[in-house]
C-alpha cells in the first residue's frame, strides 16, 4: 500500500513538473544594429505588459522566458526606435533596431529662426528643461551654470538675487564690457541694472543685482548659446561677447494642461571663516604686545563672554519656497501658456532678503497662411539688501566689520546700547545690519506681438514689435544706531531709474528645396531704442529716525541733494543670412549683418560684420555607410567678425560739467566746462574668430558629443589713450589695442545604461588661455583694488588680462640667515621678500607677475539615474588654474590696526624665537617693510572641486483620471566643496570675470529643498 501511494505520489509530481514546463516558453535570438550589422549587447527585451525582461549579453544574444508564444515583444537600446514584435509562437526572434536619427533633427533656435541640430555648422550648445540643473535657481543663467563647454557663469555673491558674470570663451575686453547679449523670445534685452548706486552712505554690495531675476526661469523651455562667430555675427555689434537665446515655453495642441511646482527648503553657511576665538585673540593680541608689537596699554584684560560676531551675522535655517502654476493647451488653430509665480528667498545673512511676483502669457493664433502671437512676462521683485562693501572704517560692510571686530566685546552695553570698539573707528556689526536699511522695488514688463505671413509657397513675412519696461525705486536710510547716523540725524537716499527699450523688426524667408538641394535665405532690418532715466535724492538731519525715506522734506534743508540724468542710444540694423544644403552632406552658411549706433564717431556709425561656416556630414557620404560604430560625423570650420558696442552713451562727443570756478576780472563765478574730448573716429572693437568643430555619435547615438578649437582676436580695444595735458586733458577714449582668447572644448554624453535601470552622463570640459597682444604704445595698466589695497592687477603686452602683479615672499628671516644681503628693515620672523634686481632694497621695482585670475581648466560631470519611479542626479563642477587675492589675509598679514581680528591659522602657528620653522611671519612689525600686501602669500589658488547639486525624486504611477503626474524630490545644493583655499567660495568673483579679489562678498549658502511637481 505505501509502495503504491509513493508511485502516485512521483507520477503526479511528474505530471506537475511537466505541465509547468510546458507553460514556461524560452525565447532566444539576437539584437542587430539594422545600418552596421552590428550586435547590441545591453539592449532590453521586455514581454508587453508584463515585468518579465532580459538584456543581451556581451555578444548580443538573449534568452527569455514567457509564459506563453501569443504575446508580444519590445526591444529598446539607447540611440534605437523602440521595436515591437509579435511572438507568433516563434521560439528564435533576431530583432534589428534603426538608429534614431530624431536625435540629430530636434530643433535648435539660432538667431532670427531655427534649424535642425544636424544642419548647424557653427557652434551652439542647446539645453532644454531636462538638462537645467535642479537646484535654486533665481535666473536663467543659474539654470545653464556649468553646463556649456566654453561658458563661465560667475557668481558675484551668495546674495539673493546677487549679480552673475557670464563670460563666453574668455574675456576679450577692458572697458567695452564682456557679458553676452541676451534674447528672449526673439527680443534683444538690455541687461543692464535699473539702478546701480547703493545710496548714501551706503557700503551695499559692489555688484548690483542680477536684471534676469525679472524672468521666471519656470517659464523657460530651452537655452541656446551661440559661441563662434558664424553663430553670433547675424547679431554684429552686439555679439562679440557670445549670445544667449532664451525660448519660453508654448502650449500645445491638446485638452487644457495645469501644472504645479512648489519647493521649501532651509538654507545655512556653505563654508567659514576661521578666526580667532575670544580667549585665542586674547592670548596672541597679550603676546604680542608683550613682544613689543603695540602699546602696553592695549593689553586685554578680563572680559565676560565675548561675541562671535560672524555668527550674529548669519541667520540659522533660512528659509526659501517657490510656487509656480501653469495653465496650457489649444486646438490646431490656436494654442497658450500662461503661467504664475511666486518666490520667496531669505539671505544666509540677517536683513536679507528677495521675493518676486511673475505672470506670463503666451498666445499664438494661425489661420492658413497667416500667424499672429504675443509673450508678455510682468514681473515685481522686492529686495532687501545688507551693507556688504569693503571699507576700512565706519562704512565697513557687516562681514567685514564682523571679522575685524574684537571678540572679546559683548553686543550691548548695560544701558542696551551696541557696544563699540575703543581700538578702530568701525561701528558695532550688529548695528551696521540693523542700522542701516535699503530696500528696492522693481516692476518690469517685458513682451512682444508678431505677425508671420506665407505667401507665394516659399516665403515667409516676419513683423515683430516689442517693449522692455523697467522702473525701479531704492531707499536707503542710515539711522542713529550707527556712528555716521548720529554725527548726521539721519541719512536717507532715494533712487530711482527707468530703462526702457523698443524694438521694431521685419525679417523675410524664402526657403527652398532644388532636388537634392535645400536653400534658406533670411533677410532683415531692425531698430532698437534704448532710454534712461535716474533720478537721486538725498537728505540728512531729521528730528528722529521715524519718518527714514517716507519724508525728506523734514531734514535739514541746506544740506539736501538732487540730482538727475537722462540718456538714449538706439541701433538701426540691416541682417541677412544663406543657408546653403547638399544631399545633407555638405552644408554652408554665410550671414552679413550692418549696424549702425548712436554711441560711436561720425566717421564710424556703422559697423559691418560678415561669417562664414562650412560643414561635412561624413556618416552621409558612399564611403561611411559601412563604418562600424559611427552613427553620425560632422566636420566644422567657420570664421567671422563681431563687435562690441557695449559702451557709455556719447563717449565719441564732447560733454561738460557743472561745479568748476573761474575769475573773471575779480569775481569767481561757477562755470560750466567740457570734460571729454570729442573723437569722430570712435567705433566698434571688433572680434575675430575662428573655429574647428567636430560633432559625432557612436553606436546608435549611445554616445555623442562634440570637439570645438577657437582663437578669438579682439582688435580695436577702447582704451584711455594718454594724451598731451596742454590738451586741458590727461585721457581720450580711442580704438588701440588687442587681446587673444583661445582654447579647446569638449562634451561627451553618454547613455550608460538602459531599461529598468538607465544611466546617462554628461561630461563638460574648457582648456582656456588669454593675452594681452597690443596695448597701442601703453607700456601697462595698473588696476584693481579692496579696501586699502591698490594696483592688485597688471595688463601688460604677452601677459593674460589683469595678471596679479605682486611680490614673491621666501618664508621668513631666521635668526641665523645674513642680515647683510639687505638694507631693508626687517627682524627675524619678518617676510623675507625676493630682491629681483639684487640691490638690497625691496621695493615696486621688485614686483612680477604671481598669478593668472582665469582659469585654465574648467570642468563638469552629471550622471542621471533613473529605476521605475525613482529619479536621481548628481551634479560636480570644478575650477583649476586661476587664482584669487585673499583680502582676509592681507588684513591679516598687514592690518590696518593692531586690534584687528583676523584668520586664525597665521597667528596661532606664527614665527616665535620658540617656533622658527613656522611659514608664518612673528606679526609684531607687520608695516616695517612697508605695505606690501600683493604678494605670494595673500594670492591664493582658487581651485575647486564641488558637489554642486544632488537630487533624489520619485514619480508615481498615478491612476486617478485627474490627476496625470505626481512627483516629489528632495535635493541638495552646495553639499560639498574640497579646495585649499581659505575664504568663503573660491568660486565668487564680486568683480565680476576680471580682477580677482576675493573681500568677503555675501557667503553661499548650503541649501536643503523639499519639493513636489502635479500633472493635472
Amino acid at each position: 500500500m505505501k509502495r503504491n501511494l509513493l508511485k502516485f505520489r512521483l507520477v503526479g509530481l511528474m505530471l506537475f513538473f511537466s505541465i509547468t514546463a510546458l507553460a514556461q516558453n524560452v525565447i532566444t535570438g539576437k539584437v542587430i544594429d539594422a545600418k552596421t550589422r552590428e550586435l547590441l549587447p545591453g539592449a532590453t527585451i521586455q514581454l508587453e505588459g508584463t515585468t518579465v525582461a532580459t538584456i543581451t549579453n556581451a555578444e548580443g544574444t538573449y534568452s527569455l522566458t514567457v509564459p506563453r508564444l501569443n504575446g508580444k515583444i519590445t526591444v529598446s537600446y539607447v540611440g534605437f526606435l523602440t521595436k515591437t514584435v509579435d511572438l507568433l509562437n516563434r521560439k528564435s526572434i533576431d530583432v534589428e533596431l534603426e538608429p534614431n536619427v530624431s536625435l540629430l533633427d530636434d530643433v535648435v533656435v539660432i538667431g532670427y529662426g531655427t534649424a535642425k541640430k544636424s544642419d548647424i555648422t557653427g557652434s551652439v550648445a542647446s539645453l532644454t528643461e531636462k538638462s537645467f540643473n535642479k537646484g535654486v535657481n533665481v535666473s536663467a543663467e543659474q539654470l545653464i551654470a556649468g553646463k556649456v563647454s566654453g561658458v563661465q557663469i560667475i557668481q558675484n555673491s551668495g546674495e539673493p538675487g546677487g549679480g552673475i558674470t557670464v563670460n563666453i570663451r574668455g574675456m576679450g575686453s577692458l572697458n567695452a564690457g564682456n557679458a553676452p547679449l541676451y534674447v528672449v523670445d526673439g527680443f534683444p534685452i538690455d541687461n543692464s541694472t535699473t539702478v546701480s548706486g547703493t545710496g548714501a552712505n551706503f557700503t551695499g554690495m559692489r555688484t548690483a543685482r542680477n536684471p534676469l531675476n525679472s524672468i521666471n526661469p519656470a517659464d523657460i523651455a530651452s537655452i541656446e548659446v551661440l559661441k563662434d562667430a558664424s553663430a553670433t555675427a547675424i547679431y554684429g555689434s552686439r555679439g562679440a561677447n557670445g549670445v544667449v537665446l532664451i525660448t519660453t515655453k508654448r502650449g500645445k495642441e491638446g485638452g487644457l494642461k495645469v501644472s504645479y511646482d512648489a519647493y521649501y527648503g532651509v538654507q545655512n553657511i556653505m563654508n567659514d571663516i576661521n578666526l580667532l576665538s575670544a580667549n585665542e585673540y586674547k592670548t596672541v593680541m597679550n603676546s604680542l604686545i608683550d613682544a613689543g608689537a603695540g602699546n602696553v596699554n592695549l593689553k586685554i584684560g578680563e572680559f565676560s563672554g565675548g561675541t562671535d560676531w560672524l555668527r550674529q551675522m548669519y541667520r540659522k535655517n533660512a528659509p526659501i519656497n517657490s510656487h509656480n502654476i501653469s495653465f496650457s493647451g489649444g486646438n490646431q488653430s490656436t494654442k497658450y501658456f500662461t503661467s504664475l509665480n511666486y518666490f520667496d528667498q531669505d539671505g544666509v545673512l540677517i536683513n536679507s532678503a528677495n521675493k518676486r511676483y511673475s505672470a506670463r502669457v503666451n498666445l499664438e493664433h494661425t489661420n492658413k497662411n497667416f500667424t499672429i502671437g504675443t509673450n508678455i512676462t510682468s514681473a515685481y521683485v522686492a529686495d532687501s539688501y545688507v551693507a556688504n562693501g569693503m571699507d576700512l572704517n565706519e562704512r565697513a560692510g557687516i562681514i567685514y566689520a564682523a571679522i575685524a571686530y574684537e571678540p572679546t566685546l559683548s553686543v550691548f552695553d548695560q544701558n542696551n546700547n551696541y557696544v563699540l570698539s575703543k581700538n578702530m573707528n568701525i561701528d558695532n556689526p550688529l548695528a551696521i545690519a540693523n542700522g542701516k536699511t535699503s530696500t528696492s522695488d522693481l516692476y518690469r514688463t517685458l513682451g512682444s506681438v508678431y505677425g508671420e505671413v506665407k505667401f507665394l509657397t516659399d516665403f515667409t513675412a516676419r513683423l515683430n514689435l516689442g517693449a522692455d519696461i523697467s522702473t525701479q525705486r531704492r531707499d536707503t536710510y542710515v539711522d542713529r544706531q550707527t556712528i555716521e547716523g548720529r554725527a548726521n540725524g539721519g541719512i536717507a537716499s532715494i533712487l530711482t531709474g527707468t530703462n526702457n527699450s523698443f524694438l521694431s523688426e521685419f525679417t523675410l524667408n524664402y526657403k527652398k528645396r532644388f532636388g537634392r538641394q535645400d536653400l534658406n535665405l533670411l533677410f532683415g532690418t531692425t531698430a532698437q531704442q534704448f532710454d534712461t532715466n535716474d533720478q537721486t535724492s538725498q537728505a540728512s538731519g531729521f528730528p528722529s529716525d521715524a519718518t527714514k525715506t517716507d519724508n525728506l522734506s523734514l531734514g535739514d534743508p541746506t544740506r539736501f541733494i538732487a540730482t538727475s540724468s537722462k540718456s538714449r542710444n538706439s541701433l538701426l540694423s540691416y541682417l541677412g543670412r544663406v543657408n546653403y544644403n547638399l544631399s545633407d552632406k555638405y552644408l554652408l552658411t554665410t550671414s552679413l549683418r550692418i549696424d549702425g549706433s548712436s554711441r560711436f564717431g561720425e566717421n564710424n556709425k556703422y559697423g559691418v560684420f560678415p561669417s562664414v561656416a562650412f560643414a561635412w556630414r561624413l556618416e552621409n557620404e558612399e564611403f561611411f555607410k559601412n563604418a562600424k560604430y559611427i552613427t553620425s560625423l560632422k566636420l566644422r570650420s567657420s570664421w567671422g567678425q563681431t563687435g562690441n558696442q557695449a559702451i557709455d552713451n556719447y563717449q565719441s562727443l564732447t560733454t561738460y560739467t557743472t561745479g568748476q570756478k573761474a575769475v573773471i576780472g575779480n569775481q569767481q563765478v561757477s562755470a560750466t566746462t567740457p570734460n571729454r574730448l570729442p573723437n569722430p573716429n570712435l567705433k566698434w572693437e571688433t572680434s575675430e574668430q575662428l573655429n574647428f568643430g567636430l560633432d559625432f555619435g557612436f553606436w546608435g547615438n549611445r554616445i555623442t558629443g562634440s570637439l570645438d578649437w577657437f582663437t578669438k582676436t579682439t582688435k580695436d580695444m577702447l582704451l584711455n589713450l594718454p594724451i598731451p595735458r596742454t590738451t586741458g586733458f590727461s585721457t581720450m577714449m580711442t580704438n588701440i589695442g588687442s587681446v587673444r582668447n583661445g582654447g579647446f572644448e569638449v562634451l561627451i554624453n553618454s547613455n550608460n545604461l538602459s531599461g529598468p535601470l538607465s544611466w546617462e552622463t554628461t561630461l563638460n570640459m574648457t582648456w582656456l588661455h588669454n593675452k594681452v597682444l597690443d596695448l597701442g604704445g601703453i607700456q601697462n595698466i595698473f588696476t584693481g583694488s579692496a579696501g586699502g589695497t591698490a594696483n592688485v592687477s597688471i595688463i601688460k603686452e604677452g601677459l593674460p588680462m589683469y595678471s596679479f602683479y605682486g611680490y614673491t615672499i621666501d618664508g621668513v628671516w631666521q635668526t641665523e640667515d645674513d642680515f647683510t644681503t639687505t638694507k631693508d628693515n626687517v627682524k627675524p620672523g619678518d617676510f623675507k621678500y625676493r630682491d629681483l634686481n639684487g640691490d638690497k632694497v625691496v621695493n615696486a621695482d621688485d614686483r612680477q607677475v604671481i598669478g593668472n585670475p582665469f582659469p585654465k581648466f574648467i570642468a563638469s560631470l552629471t550622471n542621471n539615474f533613473t529605476y521605475k519611479g525613482f529619479n536621481l542626479n548628481i551634479f560636480l563642477d570644478g575650477s583649476w588654474g586661476a587664482k584669487m587675492l585673499n583680502n582676509n589675509l592681507v588684513d591679516t598679514y598687514f592690518p590696518a590696526n593692531l586690534m584687528r581680528n583676523r584668520l586664525s591659522e597665521p597667528l596661532l602657528n606664527r614665527w616665535t624665537p620658540s617656533n622658527p620653522s613656522s611659514v608664518y611671519p612673528s606679526f609684531i612689525n607687520p608695516l616695517g617693510q612697508g605695505k606690501k600686501e600683493v604678494n605670494t602669500y595673500t594670492v591664493e589658488n582658487a581651485n575647486f572641486l564641488r558637489l554642486n547639486t544632488i537630487r533624489v525624486g520619485y514619480d508615481f504611477a498615478v491612476k486617478n483620471f485627474a490627476i496625470k503626474g505626481l512627483g516629489v524630490f528632495v535635493t541638495g545644493q552646495n553639499m560639498a566643496m574640497w579646495t585649499n583655499y581659505r575664504g568663503y567660495d573660491p568660486s565668487i568673483n564680486p568683480n565680476g570675470g576680471g580682477v580677482r579679489i576675493d573681500w568677503n562678498a555675501f557667503p553661499t549658502a548650503r541649501t536643503i529643498l523639499f519639493g513636489v511637481n502635479i500633472n493635472l
